[in-house]
């Protein structure tokens, strides 16, 4: 194999894996375009803003929903998420925790049942 197919080879295959690592990114609430520039504690409350409003809405009231649905849009937005500071994340954390006190107790009580 020549040294411009192995170059072309490998372009394939980066481009494959950037693809599939964009979709991942994607499902998980993320923008891949920014995922290396905003602050952790951003990206934490974003993904579970996502998950919180994709899985268990059930369990959100009005009031945390419009949190959760407000930090999403915040951070969908080039402008507002630059001037987010990482305790712009607490709420979203804050709901996250209380949600996943509420399934662990739920979980612990069907376990208890079925024993």
């Amino acid at each position: 194999m020549q040294k411009h197919e192995l170059q072309h080879q490998i372009r394939k295959y980066e481009t494959a894996d950037t693809i599939k690592a964009n979709e991942w990114l994607a499902d998980a609430g993320f923008n891949a375009q920014t995922f290396g520039t905003t602050h952790i504690r951003l990206l934490q409350a974003q993904q579970q803003a996502h998950a919180l409003l994709k899985h268990h809405s059930n369990l959100l009231n009005q009031s945390q929903r419009t949190t959760l649905e407000q930090f999403q849009q915040a951070m969908s937005n080039k402008r507002t998420r630059c001037r987010l500071k990482p305790a712009s994340a607490n709420p979203v954390l804050n709901i996250s925790s209380k949600i996943n006190r509420q399934l662990f107790k739920q979980h612990r009580h069907l376990a208890l049942a079925q024993h």
